[in-house]
């Protein structure tokens, strides 16, 4: 999958035309009775499966839903995040929708794949075993957004008792796909060599990820380690090339992206891109120039909330009162702040910035709080430096770098919350997780005898999973799975006014701002009159549109009716 798994998006509606009138398929035809015939015939349906890899939109949505670096101007999926939406948001319905469309492509697969009697069991099994990932990670979305949705596995047509059914307990699904899981993940390749033709498609290093996800969200602590203890064992390990400076960020750029890099063993499945391809072949995305818009506003907007989150250098609580400058932020911190949010005195490729002194558009050295078409604006004082290719900046929707689902970082996270939850953490665990992270970025460890003062164990396993996480689709979902989303319904905020140096900026440009007074300062204020009621909020509505279609979908989640 080198050049990226083409996907067939026609295939199904192809396969769909299956007319009692003909007595026999046409031979030169294409037909759902002649099709299942050859292992070309098995790939091109399985790869079809790989539109529940939905890119970058996972950023779109999850990090927009999210309060630590959502979408800058108000976009529906940060209303969602914020608590003030309708029950007949699109949003909503087009996430209700996609899934159960890729949970019907699963299906159909699922119910056809065996026809294939000319292909070896042990090809069809593991293309099989792919759309058991996919119904699984389709149905963990919708269980974790929505709780009790319909389960389906089954095909479907229009006199299906199943067109109408009701909505089944989510933890009878999640026994459910975990047991697919758990029974079928074998039959996929160990582990996936990165920079390989095949590098894309599932493994059981990604099948062992999401179902140690799975568990995790669901709280079955035990399981949830079991999964990660043998995904850990497939020969994964972190992305390191003795560059504590620069590893961390160089994971989610060209340097280091899994793709074409063979020395990456750290991604486990990524959604591949290939600008290069010809015209009709090329696929890309844009998110590198949206970060840093050298005409507009940079499109996602870190907060000050996960400005505060980074621990200091050494390993505490960072004080925002010792800081008297906006350069002083970034200073004595956990080193992947830097390599994730852009530092002054930086080279970039976002033209001017905030400050009139600076002759050098290569160079960032201040934030831009005026949108006047020549260099990136901020909304939030702060810049996304994490999964920005330089290169790409300057091109519109040519940006071909790797977005990361799945990443052996996150198997030794889950691992480690896992065993906290079950009341299991030794040093040792400590060591062959958390600290194996501090350690790629020359962070001093996380101790049992160390807790940062004013903290506690579970906090900083939290904390980690946050930093070490962050941008990259985990956020919204992980605020749910620890009931601590109130903080969804808080103003968005962003640099403190205190740390800006009138000198370094245009004049008067200070007073056009909108300003908030939080304990004793003042912030930026990015979003108001947010809100979360913990009766209501931690799960979505369901879609207007669909409980019209189906009534057997109702009683809507509590609080939407």
């Amino acid at each position: 999958m080198k050049k990226y798994i083409i996907i067939l998006f026609s295939i199904f509606t192809i396969l769909s035309c299956n007319d009692d009138f003909l007595e026999r398929p046409p031979f030169d035809t294409l037909t759902n009775d002649n099709f299942w015939q050859s292992e070309t015939h098995l790939v091109s349906a399985a790869n079809a499966l790989y539109t529940a890899m939905n890119g970058k939109d996972l950023l779109n949505m999850v990090e927009s839903m999210g309060e630590m670096a959502p979408w800058s101007i108000t976009t529906a999926y940060r209303t969602i995040g914020g608590g003030n939406y309708s029950t007949d948001i699109s949003q909503i319905n087009n996430i209700w929708i996609r899934a159960y469309y890729n949970i019907g492509r699963c299906n159909y697969f699922l119910n056809n794949y065996k026809r294939a009697v000319s292909v070896s069991e042990s090809i069809r099994e593991r293309y099989a075993a792919e759309a058991y990932f996919f119904r699984a990670y389709d149905y963990w979305v919708l269980t974790s957004l929505f709780g009790d949705v319909p389960y389906i596995t089954k095909e479907l047509n229009v006199n299906s008792p199943d067109v109408y059914r009701g909505r089944d307990e989510r933890a009878v699904i999640i026994d459910s796909i975990t047991a697919d899981l758990e029974k079928t993940y074998q039959n996929l390749p160990a582990f996936i060599a990165p920079a390989s033709a095949q590098f894309g498609r599932i493994s059981q290093g990604a099948a062992l990820t999401l179902l140690s996800r799975i568990y995790l969200y669901n709280e079955q602590w035990d399981k949830a380690a079991s999964a990660a203890k043998r995904a850990m064992g497939l020969g994964y390990e972190l992305y390191s090339t003795g560059n504590p400076a620069n590893d961390y960020r160089n994971l989610f750029n060209f340097t280091g992206r899994a793709s074409r890099i063979s020395t990456n063993k750290e991604t486990i499945l990524a959604y591949v891109f290939n600008f290069d391809l010809g015209d009709d072949a090329q696929t890309s995305h844009n998110l590198s120039r949206e970060l840093w818009v050298p005409n507009d506003y940079s499109r996602f907007a870190p907060t000050k909330r996960m400005i505060e989150t980074w621990l200091t250098i050494d390993g505490n609580i960072w004080n925002p009162a010792t800081v008297n400058t906006y350069e002083e932020v970034f200073e004595n911190r956990d080193p992947r702040m830097k390599q994730s949010i852009l530092p002054p005195n930086t080279p970039w490729e976002g033209r001017k910035d905030g400050n009139p002194n600076n002759t050098n558009p290569s160079m960032f050295t201040y934030p831009k709080f005026s949108n006047d078409k020549d260099g990136c604006m901020t909304y939030s004082g702060y810049y996304l430096y994490k999964y920005v290719e330089p290169t790409k900046v300057g091109q519109v929707s040519q940006d071909d770098n790797d977005i990361i689902f799945f990443r052996y970082a996150e198997v030794l996270l889950n691992y480690v919350e896992a065993r906290e939850r079950a009341g299991a953490v030794t040093q040792p665990t400590l060591d062959s997780t958390i600290n194996l992270l501090r350690d790629r970025v020359g962070m001093v460890h996380l101790t049992l005898s160390n807790i940062p003062a004013g903290s506690d164990l579970r906090t900083e396993i939290r904390r980690e999973r946050t930093v070490e996480l962050f941008f990259e689709g985990h956020r919204y979902f992980d605020l749910i799975r620890w009931r601590e989303a109130d903080v969804l319904g808080k103003d968005l905020l962003g640099v403190n006014r205190r740390w800006l140096d009138p000198n370094k900026l245009p004049d008067g440009i200070l007073k056009t701002l909108k300003w908030k007074n939080e304990g004793g300062e003042q912030y930026l204020i990015i979003e108001s009159g947010r809100t979360f009621n913990p009766a209501k909020h931690y799960l979505l509505s369901l879609p207007f549109t669909q409980m019209q279609r189906n009534p057997n979908l109702r009683p809507n989640n509590p609080g939407w009716d």
